[in-house]
Protein backbone atom coordinates (compact mmCIF):
# COMPACT_ATOMS: atom_id res chain seq x y z
CA UNK A 1 0.00 0.00 0.00
CA UNK A 2 1.35 3.41 -0.97
CA UNK A 3 1.14 5.90 1.91
CA UNK A 4 1.07 9.63 1.28
CA UNK A 5 0.91 12.64 3.59
CA UNK A 6 -0.48 16.13 3.20
CA UNK A 7 2.38 17.47 5.31
CA UNK A 8 4.72 19.55 3.15
CA UNK A 9 7.59 20.80 5.34
CA UNK A 10 9.16 24.13 4.57
CA UNK A 11 12.89 23.93 3.72
CA UNK A 12 14.24 24.27 7.27
CA UNK A 13 11.78 21.68 8.59
CA UNK A 14 12.81 19.32 5.79
CA UNK A 15 16.49 19.79 6.66
CA UNK A 16 15.78 18.93 10.30
CA UNK A 17 13.65 15.89 9.42
CA UNK A 18 16.41 14.57 7.19
CA UNK A 19 18.95 15.09 9.95
CA UNK A 20 16.83 13.07 12.38
CA UNK A 21 15.96 10.25 9.97
CA UNK A 22 19.33 9.87 8.26
CA UNK A 23 21.84 11.16 10.81
CA UNK A 24 23.96 8.89 12.99
CA UNK A 25 23.07 10.67 16.23
CA UNK A 26 20.42 9.09 18.45
CA UNK A 27 19.57 12.24 20.42
CA UNK A 28 18.33 15.30 18.54
CA UNK A 29 17.60 18.74 20.03
CA UNK A 30 15.48 21.30 18.19
CA UNK A 31 15.50 24.89 19.44
CA UNK A 32 12.61 26.84 17.95
CA UNK A 33 10.64 29.99 18.85
CA UNK A 34 6.87 29.97 19.03
CA UNK A 35 4.73 29.36 15.94
CA UNK A 36 7.42 27.51 14.00
CA UNK A 37 5.42 24.34 13.35
CA UNK A 38 6.97 22.27 16.15
CA UNK A 39 3.79 20.33 16.91
CA UNK A 40 3.11 19.49 13.27
CA UNK A 41 6.68 18.28 12.83
CA UNK A 42 6.38 16.11 15.96
CA UNK A 43 3.10 14.51 14.83
CA UNK A 44 4.52 13.60 11.45
CA UNK A 45 7.64 12.04 12.97
CA UNK A 46 5.48 9.95 15.31
CA UNK A 47 3.40 8.76 12.36
CA UNK A 48 6.50 8.09 10.24
CA UNK A 49 8.06 5.76 12.80
CA UNK A 50 4.76 4.07 13.61
CA UNK A 51 4.00 3.31 9.96
CA UNK A 52 7.49 2.53 8.67
CA UNK A 53 8.65 0.48 11.67
CA UNK A 54 5.88 -2.05 12.43
CA UNK A 55 5.40 -3.09 16.03
CA UNK A 56 7.17 -0.05 17.50
CA UNK A 57 6.09 1.85 20.63
CA UNK A 58 6.37 5.62 20.16
CA UNK A 59 5.72 8.33 22.72
CA UNK A 60 5.40 12.09 23.03
CA UNK A 61 5.70 13.67 26.47
CA UNK A 62 4.45 17.23 27.12
CA UNK A 63 4.80 19.31 30.31
CA UNK A 64 1.08 19.12 31.17
CA UNK A 65 -1.84 16.87 30.28
CA UNK A 66 -3.80 19.53 28.36
CA UNK A 67 -0.89 19.96 25.93
CA UNK A 68 -0.65 16.20 25.40
CA UNK A 69 -4.39 16.04 24.86
CA UNK A 70 -4.32 18.83 22.29
CA UNK A 71 -1.50 17.20 20.35
CA UNK A 72 -3.34 13.88 20.37
CA UNK A 73 -6.54 15.52 19.09
CA UNK A 74 -4.56 17.29 16.34
CA UNK A 75 -2.97 13.99 15.35
CA UNK A 76 -6.31 12.18 15.28
CA UNK A 77 -7.80 14.89 13.07
CA UNK A 78 -4.82 14.70 10.72
CA UNK A 79 -5.28 10.93 10.37
CA UNK A 80 -8.98 11.31 9.60
CA UNK A 81 -11.94 9.00 10.22
CA UNK A 82 -11.75 5.33 9.17
CA UNK A 83 -8.06 5.52 8.35
CA UNK A 84 -7.13 2.05 6.98
CA UNK A 85 -3.83 2.05 8.87
CA UNK A 86 -5.30 2.62 12.32
CA UNK A 87 -6.65 -0.13 14.54
CA UNK A 88 -8.05 2.02 17.36
CA UNK A 89 -7.98 5.47 18.91
CA UNK A 90 -8.42 5.97 22.67
CA UNK A 91 -8.91 9.67 23.36
CA UNK A 92 -9.09 9.25 27.13
CA UNK A 93 -5.84 7.27 27.41
CA UNK A 94 -4.26 9.21 24.51
CA UNK A 95 -3.26 6.01 22.74
CA UNK A 96 -3.45 5.27 19.02
CA UNK A 97 -2.77 1.73 17.80
CA UNK A 98 -2.01 0.67 14.23
CA UNK A 99 -2.85 -2.49 12.30
CA UNK A 100 0.88 -3.17 11.88
CA UNK A 101 1.22 -3.47 15.66
CA UNK A 102 2.71 -0.01 16.31
CA UNK A 103 1.50 2.32 19.05
CA UNK A 104 1.62 6.06 19.69
CA UNK A 105 1.07 7.22 23.24
CA UNK A 106 0.93 10.77 24.59
CA UNK A 107 2.30 11.27 28.10
CA UNK A 108 2.26 14.12 30.60
CA UNK A 109 5.33 15.05 32.64
CA UNK A 110 2.91 15.94 35.45
CA UNK A 111 2.60 12.19 36.07
CA UNK A 112 6.31 12.00 36.86
CA UNK A 113 7.34 8.58 38.09
CA UNK A 114 3.87 7.19 37.28
CA UNK A 115 4.92 6.89 33.62
CA UNK A 116 7.79 4.53 34.48
CA UNK A 117 7.79 1.05 33.05
CA UNK A 118 7.31 1.84 29.36
CA UNK A 119 9.72 0.69 26.66
CA UNK A 120 10.15 2.88 23.60
CA UNK A 121 11.18 1.00 20.47
CA UNK A 122 10.53 3.77 17.95
CA UNK A 123 10.87 7.48 18.62
CA UNK A 124 10.42 9.43 21.87
CA UNK A 125 9.66 13.14 21.67
CA UNK A 126 9.86 15.51 24.63
CA UNK A 127 7.72 18.46 23.57
CA UNK A 128 8.58 21.81 25.20
CA UNK A 129 11.44 20.03 26.92
CA UNK A 130 12.71 23.16 28.66
CA UNK A 131 9.49 23.20 30.72
CA UNK A 132 9.84 19.56 31.81
CA UNK A 133 11.87 18.62 34.88
CA UNK A 134 15.17 17.05 33.88
CA UNK A 135 14.53 13.99 36.02
CA UNK A 136 11.58 13.01 33.77
CA UNK A 137 14.13 12.63 30.99
CA UNK A 138 17.04 11.19 32.96
CA UNK A 139 15.08 8.82 35.23
CA UNK A 140 12.00 7.94 33.18
CA UNK A 141 12.26 8.49 29.43
CA UNK A 142 15.97 7.82 28.95
CA UNK A 143 15.92 4.35 30.51
CA UNK A 144 12.85 3.58 28.37
CA UNK A 145 14.79 4.34 25.17
CA UNK A 146 18.21 2.89 25.97
CA UNK A 147 17.79 -0.62 24.54
CA UNK A 148 15.32 -0.47 21.66
CA UNK A 149 14.71 3.23 21.10
CA UNK A 150 15.69 4.42 17.65
CA UNK A 151 15.62 8.20 18.11
CA UNK A 152 14.88 10.78 20.82
CA UNK A 153 13.84 14.31 19.91
CA UNK A 154 13.88 17.20 22.36
CA UNK A 155 11.92 20.13 20.97
CA UNK A 156 11.32 23.42 22.77
CA UNK A 157 11.47 27.15 23.07
CA UNK A 158 14.15 28.17 25.59
CA UNK A 159 13.43 28.66 29.29
CA UNK A 160 16.46 30.41 30.73
CA UNK A 161 19.68 28.45 30.69
CA UNK A 162 18.38 25.22 32.18
CA UNK A 163 19.10 21.62 31.17
CA UNK A 164 17.62 22.13 27.69
CA UNK A 165 20.45 24.56 26.89
CA UNK A 166 22.95 22.01 28.16
CA UNK A 167 21.79 19.30 25.77
CA UNK A 168 21.45 21.81 22.93
CA UNK A 169 25.12 22.70 23.45
CA UNK A 170 26.02 19.00 23.42
CA UNK A 171 24.48 18.77 19.97
CA UNK A 172 26.82 21.53 18.79
CA UNK A 173 29.89 19.83 20.26
CA UNK A 174 31.85 17.26 18.22
CA UNK A 175 32.83 15.57 21.48
CA UNK A 176 29.23 14.35 21.80
CA UNK A 177 28.70 12.38 18.57
CA UNK A 178 25.43 10.85 19.79
CA UNK A 179 23.89 14.30 19.99
CA UNK A 180 22.81 16.68 17.22
CA UNK A 181 21.05 20.01 17.57
CA UNK A 182 19.18 22.28 15.20
CA UNK A 183 17.74 25.76 15.30
CA UNK A 184 14.77 27.38 13.54
CA UNK A 185 14.81 31.17 13.27
CA UNK A 186 11.76 33.33 12.50
CA UNK A 187 13.05 34.08 9.00
CA UNK A 188 13.12 30.32 8.28
CA UNK A 189 9.32 30.09 8.49
CA UNK A 190 7.68 31.34 5.27
CA UNK A 191 4.25 31.26 6.94
CA UNK A 192 5.11 33.53 9.87
CA UNK A 193 3.16 36.79 10.01
CA UNK A 194 5.89 39.42 10.26
CA UNK A 195 3.43 42.01 11.58
CA UNK A 196 2.54 39.72 14.49
CA UNK A 197 6.25 39.39 15.25
CA UNK A 198 6.64 43.18 15.25
CA UNK A 199 3.61 43.57 17.53
CA UNK A 200 5.17 41.09 19.96
CA UNK A 201 8.42 43.07 19.92
CA UNK A 202 6.54 46.18 20.96
CA UNK A 203 4.18 44.69 23.53
CA UNK A 204 5.93 41.92 25.47
CA UNK A 205 8.95 42.33 27.80
CA UNK A 206 12.24 42.44 25.91
CA UNK A 207 13.59 39.23 27.43
CA UNK A 208 10.32 37.45 26.68
CA UNK A 209 10.50 38.57 23.08
CA UNK A 210 14.10 37.41 22.73
CA UNK A 211 13.33 34.05 24.33
CA UNK A 212 9.85 33.19 23.06
CA UNK A 213 9.84 34.82 19.65
CA UNK A 214 13.52 34.71 18.64
CA UNK A 215 14.48 31.52 20.46
CA UNK A 216 17.38 32.95 22.45
CA UNK A 217 18.62 31.60 25.79
CA UNK A 218 18.06 34.41 28.31
CA UNK A 219 18.86 34.43 32.03
CA UNK A 220 16.59 36.39 34.36
CA UNK A 221 13.29 38.06 33.66
CA UNK A 222 14.04 41.79 33.70
CA UNK A 223 11.63 44.68 33.97
CA UNK A 224 8.42 44.73 31.96
CA UNK A 225 8.31 48.49 31.44
CA UNK A 226 11.79 49.35 30.19
CA UNK A 227 10.67 52.58 28.48
CA UNK A 228 8.50 54.11 31.22
CA UNK A 229 11.23 56.54 32.32
CA UNK A 230 11.17 58.34 28.96
CA UNK A 231 7.46 59.06 29.54
CA UNK A 232 8.01 60.64 32.98
CA UNK A 233 7.79 64.25 31.80
CA UNK A 234 5.14 65.84 34.05
CA UNK A 235 6.33 68.15 36.82
CA UNK A 236 3.07 67.95 38.76
CA UNK A 237 -0.44 66.60 38.79
CA UNK A 238 -3.29 68.78 37.57
CA UNK A 239 -5.44 70.60 40.10
CA UNK A 240 -8.62 71.17 38.10
CA UNK A 241 -10.27 69.84 34.93
CA UNK A 242 -9.69 71.74 31.69
CA UNK A 243 -12.80 72.75 29.74
CA UNK A 244 -13.23 70.69 26.56
CA UNK A 245 -11.03 67.81 27.81
CA UNK A 246 -12.39 64.38 28.72
CA UNK A 247 -11.00 62.19 31.50
CA UNK A 248 -10.60 58.46 32.04
CA UNK A 249 -9.83 56.53 35.24
CA UNK A 250 -8.92 53.10 36.58
CA UNK A 251 -9.61 51.87 40.11
CA UNK A 252 -7.76 48.93 41.67
CA UNK A 253 -9.30 47.92 45.00
CA UNK A 254 -7.37 46.81 48.07
CA UNK A 255 -7.28 43.21 49.25
CA UNK A 256 -5.96 42.71 52.79
CA UNK A 257 -2.70 44.72 53.01
CA UNK A 258 -2.86 46.10 49.44
CA UNK A 259 -3.70 49.67 48.50
CA UNK A 260 -6.75 51.05 46.76
CA UNK A 261 -5.46 53.13 43.85
CA UNK A 262 -7.26 55.51 41.49
CA UNK A 263 -5.41 57.01 38.52
CA UNK A 264 -6.91 59.44 36.01
CA UNK A 265 -5.75 60.30 32.47
CA UNK A 266 -6.90 63.13 30.27
CA UNK A 267 -7.71 62.34 26.65
CA UNK A 268 -4.18 63.34 25.60
CA UNK A 269 -2.70 60.60 27.78
CA UNK A 270 -1.45 62.78 30.64
CA UNK A 271 -1.83 61.42 34.16
CA UNK A 272 -3.69 64.23 35.94
CA UNK A 273 -4.80 62.81 39.30
CA UNK A 274 -3.75 60.04 41.65
CA UNK A 275 -5.20 58.60 44.86
CA UNK A 276 -3.68 55.78 46.94
CA UNK A 277 -4.89 54.61 50.34
CA UNK A 278 -5.06 51.55 52.58
CA UNK A 279 -6.17 50.75 56.13
CA UNK A 280 -9.16 53.05 55.64
CA UNK A 281 -12.85 52.21 55.87
CA UNK A 282 -14.66 51.43 52.65
CA UNK A 283 -17.08 54.26 53.37
CA UNK A 284 -14.22 56.78 53.36
CA UNK A 285 -12.65 55.27 50.26
CA UNK A 286 -15.96 55.25 48.36
CA UNK A 287 -16.54 58.88 49.35
CA UNK A 288 -13.08 60.02 48.23
CA UNK A 289 -13.09 58.01 45.00
CA UNK A 290 -16.60 59.08 44.00
CA UNK A 291 -15.67 62.73 44.67
CA UNK A 292 -12.64 62.53 42.38
CA UNK A 293 -14.50 60.63 39.67
CA UNK A 294 -17.23 63.28 39.64
CA UNK A 295 -14.77 66.17 39.90
CA UNK A 296 -13.05 65.00 36.70
CA UNK A 297 -16.25 63.58 35.20
CA UNK A 298 -14.06 60.52 34.50
CA UNK A 299 -15.32 57.30 32.99
CA UNK A 300 -13.87 54.74 35.42
CA UNK A 301 -13.07 51.05 35.12
CA UNK A 302 -13.33 49.27 38.48
CA UNK A 303 -11.66 45.92 39.04
CA UNK A 304 -14.24 43.38 40.20
CA UNK A 305 -12.28 41.23 42.64
CA UNK A 306 -13.69 39.68 45.82
CA UNK A 307 -14.68 43.04 47.34
CA UNK A 308 -15.00 44.84 44.01
CA UNK A 309 -18.62 44.03 43.26
CA UNK A 310 -19.79 45.57 46.56
CA UNK A 311 -17.73 48.74 46.10
CA UNK A 312 -18.70 48.87 42.43
CA UNK A 313 -22.40 48.93 43.28
CA UNK A 314 -21.83 51.67 45.85
CA UNK A 315 -19.83 53.74 43.35
CA UNK A 316 -22.50 53.32 40.68
CA UNK A 317 -24.97 54.94 43.04
CA UNK A 318 -22.55 57.67 44.12
CA UNK A 319 -21.33 58.47 40.58
CA UNK A 320 -24.10 57.37 38.21
CA UNK A 321 -23.13 56.87 34.57
CA UNK A 322 -19.40 57.09 35.25
CA UNK A 323 -18.50 53.62 36.55
CA UNK A 324 -17.96 50.34 34.65
CA UNK A 325 -16.87 46.98 36.05
CA UNK A 326 -13.88 45.00 34.77
CA UNK A 327 -13.16 41.35 35.58
CA UNK A 328 -9.46 40.52 35.78
CA UNK A 329 -8.34 37.07 34.65
CA UNK A 330 -4.86 35.85 33.77
CA UNK A 331 -5.67 36.48 30.11
CA UNK A 332 -7.24 39.91 30.58
CA UNK A 333 -4.41 40.96 32.92
CA UNK A 334 -1.88 40.01 30.25
CA UNK A 335 -3.79 42.13 27.72
CA UNK A 336 -3.88 45.09 30.14
CA UNK A 337 -0.17 44.93 30.93
CA UNK A 338 0.93 44.49 27.33
CA UNK A 339 -1.26 47.43 26.25
CA UNK A 340 0.37 49.55 28.97
CA UNK A 341 3.85 48.50 27.85
CA UNK A 342 2.97 49.38 24.25
CA UNK A 343 1.68 52.79 25.33
CA UNK A 344 5.00 53.50 27.08
CA UNK A 345 6.95 52.24 24.05
CA UNK A 346 5.01 54.54 21.72
CA UNK A 347 5.04 57.45 24.19
CA UNK A 348 1.25 57.59 24.07
CA UNK A 349 0.99 58.43 27.77
CA UNK A 350 2.87 60.78 30.08
CA UNK A 351 3.37 60.28 33.82
CA UNK A 352 4.74 62.54 36.58
CA UNK A 353 8.46 62.58 37.33
CA UNK A 354 9.82 60.35 40.07
CA UNK A 355 9.98 63.11 42.67
CA UNK A 356 6.25 63.73 42.20
CA UNK A 357 5.07 60.10 42.50
CA UNK A 358 7.96 57.93 43.75
CA UNK A 359 5.68 54.96 44.53
CA UNK A 360 4.51 54.88 40.91
CA UNK A 361 8.08 54.70 39.66
CA UNK A 362 8.99 52.00 42.17
CA UNK A 363 6.17 49.72 41.06
CA UNK A 364 6.87 50.25 37.36
CA UNK A 365 10.60 49.59 37.80
CA UNK A 366 10.23 46.27 39.64
CA UNK A 367 7.12 44.88 37.93
CA UNK A 368 8.14 41.56 36.44
CA UNK A 369 6.95 38.36 34.81
CA UNK A 370 7.60 34.66 34.63
CA UNK A 371 7.13 32.21 31.82
CA UNK A 372 4.59 29.45 32.29
CA UNK A 373 4.28 26.13 30.55
CA UNK A 374 3.08 26.48 26.99
CA UNK A 375 4.62 29.91 26.47
CA UNK A 376 2.11 31.83 28.59
CA UNK A 377 3.25 34.82 30.63
CA UNK A 378 2.34 35.62 34.21
CA UNK A 379 2.77 39.28 35.23
CA UNK A 380 3.08 40.41 38.84
CA UNK A 381 5.03 42.42 41.37
CA UNK A 382 7.94 40.63 43.08
CA UNK A 383 7.10 38.77 46.27
CA UNK A 384 6.39 41.18 49.12
CA UNK A 385 5.70 44.16 46.85
CA UNK A 386 2.54 45.70 45.42
CA UNK A 387 1.24 46.12 41.88
CA UNK A 388 -1.86 48.16 42.72
CA UNK A 389 -0.58 51.30 40.99
CA UNK A 390 0.39 49.38 37.86
CA UNK A 391 -3.04 47.74 37.67
CA UNK A 392 -4.85 51.04 38.26
CA UNK A 393 -2.74 52.68 35.56
CA UNK A 394 -3.48 49.82 33.15
CA UNK A 395 -7.22 50.04 33.86
CA UNK A 396 -7.18 53.80 33.31
CA UNK A 397 -5.44 53.29 29.97
CA UNK A 398 -8.01 50.63 29.04
CA UNK A 399 -10.79 53.11 29.86
CA UNK A 400 -9.08 55.79 27.76
CA UNK A 401 -8.44 53.55 24.75
CA UNK A 402 -11.83 51.81 24.82
CA UNK A 403 -14.04 54.84 25.33
CA UNK A 404 -12.18 57.85 23.92
CA UNK A 405 -14.33 57.95 20.78
CA UNK A 406 -17.60 57.35 22.58
CA UNK A 407 -20.21 60.05 23.20
CA UNK A 408 -20.52 63.65 22.14
CA UNK A 409 -19.78 66.87 23.91
CA UNK A 410 -22.48 68.92 25.59
CA UNK A 411 -22.22 72.29 27.27
CA UNK A 412 -22.82 71.92 30.99
CA UNK A 413 -22.20 74.79 33.40
CA UNK A 414 -19.93 76.54 30.92
CA UNK A 415 -17.72 73.53 30.07
CA UNK A 416 -17.93 70.55 27.77
CA UNK A 417 -18.56 66.98 28.87
CA UNK A 418 -19.73 63.94 26.92
CA UNK A 419 -23.43 63.09 27.06
CA UNK A 420 -22.84 59.58 28.43
CA UNK A 421 -20.71 60.94 31.30
CA UNK A 422 -22.75 63.96 32.23
CA UNK A 423 -23.44 64.63 35.89
CA UNK A 424 -21.00 66.58 37.97
CA UNK A 425 -20.41 66.20 41.66
CA UNK A 426 -19.47 68.17 44.69
CA UNK A 427 -17.46 66.93 47.58
CA UNK A 428 -19.62 66.27 50.55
Amino acid sequence: MEITSNFVPYPKQYEIIQGILEGDAKYHVLLAPRQMGKTLLSINLLLYYSINYPGTYNVLCSPIFSQSKKTFVDMAKACGINNPLIQSTNASELIMTFKNGSTIRMLSAESGSNIRGITVSGIAILDESAFIDEYVWSEVIRPATMILGKKVLFISTPFGSNWFKKIYDWGQDKNFPEWASYRINPEDNPYLNKQDLETARLTVPTNTYLQEFLGMFIDGSGSVFEEYGTCATLSSLASEPTPGIRYWAGLDLAIQEDFTVLTIFDDRGNLVDFFRQNRTSWEEIIGEVSYRIQKWNAHTLVELNSIGSVVYEALKKAAPGLVEGFTTTQSSKQDLIEALKLAFTRHEIQIPKEEVLPDLHTELSVFTYKMLSGGKISYSAPSGMNDDIVMSLALALKSLQSNKRRGQYAAVSGRSVPFFAAGGGRRR
